[in-house]
């Protein structure tokens, strides 16, 4: 039997064993280290899996507990897994991305210098160990400035800082935590901020072409006292000019960071000058049900592509060179927690079954579970999905939705 490994099939991992058992596959998780956040590991289905190994630090023996079993390739179901799944790769001998990039597909500086040495456009930036350095730095490079974590995901400690005093509070906050997955920060990123919109590129990598899946607008607002909430990932037309000019710089990141074989998860900002990237991840894109939510607007699901990448299905080689055809209004809507306390009972989303255009949604908390307002993408209420090929009907029940936020709120106590 043919066996794949999964490591970290967290969050949009959790849609790869299935596939591949559907294959035929013999699929084996990999957790990469214990202290992954909560909510990833309670996402965790054992039933999918013939083998669970937690990876202790050794990766010879991790690879030489792998070898008997003649994998046919390593993919990442989560952030906290492109490390690790370079380095099994290149041991096993599987397709994949070299490693000799990996530390500049996971740490934001080194991704952002990597490409600017390449010619692309990029923020300025700077790696700070202490408030002040990063104070005296922002002074010389100008406000507004970011801060943020070297290599976490989902918006987790990110921070807009205007001023000096914004600044130093970032970084006490940062500085000592651990990111979402799992690794302590010592250093935090400061950049510069870049001005425009923001963009989602989503991309499939074979022997080091390329298949655009999606650029979908990425829509942010200002809630609870956050600037990073979250709002909606919508579906872009491909012939749309800002849709070209992305997808034209897409094509050098890739190339840039050497991501030759997998996904890609791409945030960029459309600034006055072009296109500079955010951040790039080599894996899929999260949460769970995001890529087959905006699947119903182009007919690829990036999940299936992936699979089809590394099973060696026919169909995903004409793909490559090329990009994604619209076919339906999509996209992905997050709601928002309100409230604060222990969740006693969901509310009926059953009122979503009645609109058109939702294709599916999935709420986060659990009863029981502790939430607060959110923050950042870490701490959602719910994830809707809608697509249509008629626009106003599409429209009408975005804004049915948005509308009903207060009442879709759990009880607490």
């Amino acid at each position: 039997m043919k066996t794949a490994i999964i490591v970290d099939p967290y969050s949009t991992g959790v849609l790869l064993a299935p596939r591949l058992r559907a294959r035929g596959y013999r699929v084996i998780a990999v957790q990469s280290r214990p202290d992954l956040a909560p909510s990833l590991l309670r996402s965790y289905r054992p039933e999918d899996f013939a083998e669970h190994i937690a990876f202790d630090g050794d990766l010879d023996a991790l690879v030489e507990r792998l070898r008997p079993a003649a994998p046919a390739f390593v993919l990442p179901g989560n952030e906290s897994a492109v490390e690790l799944t370079d380095a099994l790769s290149d041991a096993l001998g599987t397709p994949g991305n070299s490693p000799k990039l990996t530390a500049a597909r996971r740490n934001k500086f080194m991704m952002i210098e990597r490409l600017a040495a390449a010619g692309l456009l990029t923020a300025r930036q700077t790696m700070a160990g202490s408030g002040t350095e990063a104070v005296e730095w922002a002074a010389q490079a100008g406000w507004p400035v970011v801060a943020k974590p070297l290599a976490s995901a989902s918006t987790d400690h990110v921070y807009f800082c205007n001023r000096p005093a914004e600044l130093r509070a970032a970084a006490d906050s940062i500085l000592g935590s651990r990111d979402f997955c799992g690794t302590a920060n010592d250093r935090l990123l400061v950049q510069t901020y870049l001005d425009g919109e923001e963009y989602v590129v989503n991309t499939i990598s074979r022997g080091g072409r390329h298949y655009i899946c999606d650029v979908l607008r990425s829509a942010k607002r200002t809630l609870n006292g956050s600037p990073f909430v979250y709002d909606y990932y919508r579906l872009l037309p491909p012939e749309d000019p800002t849709a070209q000019a992305l997808m034209a710089y897409i094509l050098r990141v890739l190339d840039a960071l050497e991501i030759t074989d997998g996904a890609g998860h791409a945030e960029v900002r459309m600034t006055s000058r072009g296109p500079a990237l955010v951040e790039i991840a080599a894996r899929a894109m999260g949460p769970a049900g995001s890529t087959t939510g905006i699947a119903a607007g182009t007919g690829h699901d990036q999940v299936d592509l992936l699979v089809d990448a590394f099973d060696g299905a026919e169909g995903i080689g004409p793909l490559l060179g090329g990009h994604y055809q619209f076919q339906a209004d999509a996209m992905v809507l997050y709601l928002p927690v309100l409230v604060s306390g222990r969740v006693e009972a969901l509310a009926d989303a059953g009122v979503l079954d009645g609109l058109e255009s939702v294709g599916g949604y999935a709420f986060v908390p659990r009863v029981g579970d502790e939430v607060a307002p959110t923050l950042d993408l870490t701490q959602i209420l719910a994830k809707v999905y809608l697509a249509h090929r008629d626009r106003a009907v599409f429209e009408r029940d975005w804004a049915a939705i948005r509308a009903m936020e207060d009442r879709l709120q759990p009880t607490v106590s």
